[in-house]
């Protein structure tokens, strides 16, 4: 089994996952004190550290300051009792000895569950919750794009203004902006094709 790609990591901050109100309180502030939700906290910036999935010691560190066995026999547990079945945590095996842990998504929506004479049903509740943006695993490419998207954009809007004030000849402003113009929509493009929905989320 092969690690997580660039593309997996991104699917799952673009979807939304559906959980049930005692899964969601996992996710809560009412909850920060409790093991469940510093698990899921710490998987995420692990994560977003590793660009992968991440080791039970890394978790049990992370969490307790301490990878001794007791402390990841404490959190295993809990993980398969309560964070995993509400399916807040996908478990992946690569090897005999190597199990890791990544989210399955990184934005969430209560729900409850209407059962009906039509079959199950789900009644969203409140707005989406997103873990902090800061443990989303986005590649550092997405940010250096954006930064030159901005450069670029700045730059064009400097053309513009000096040509404006007779500070550059017409030709020389022509070949400028063909130029700049060029650059910015290949990094547009770019963006759109690689990083498709990441860009209005992050809000950048």
């Amino acid at each position: 089994m092969s690690l997580l790609n660039e593309k997996d990591l991104l699917d799952r901050i673009t979807h939304v996952r559906d959980l049930k109100e005692n899964c969601f309180k996992y996710l809560e502030e009412s909850s920060q004190e409790l093991l469940t939700h510093k698990i899921i906290f710490a998987i995420a910036e692990l994560t977003n550290e590793k660009m992968g999935p991440v080791k039970l010691a890394e978790i049990a560190q992370k969490v307790s300051g301490s990878g001794d066995k007791s402390k990841q026999d404490l959190i295993r547990l809990t993980i398969e009792k309560s964070i995993l079945r509400c399916g807040l945590v996908e478990k992946l095996r690569y090897a005999p000895n190597d199990v890791r842990y990544i989210l399955t998504a990184y934005r969430f929506q209560k729900v409850r569950q209407i059962d009906s004479f039509r079959g199950e049903s789900s009644e969203p509740l409140g707005k989406v919750f997103e873990i902090p943006k800061s443990s989303w695993p986005i590649p550092d490419e997405f940010y250096i794009l954006e930064s030159k998207k901005h450069g670029y954009n700045e730059a064009l809007k400097k053309i513009n203004s000096d040509f404006d004030k007779d500070l550059i000849p017409r030709g020389r402003y022509e070949d400028l902006v063909r130029e700049y113009t060029e650059s910015l929509n290949q990094i547009r493009n770019k963006i759109t094709s690689q990083f498709k929905g990441i860009e209005e989320l992050v809000g950048t």
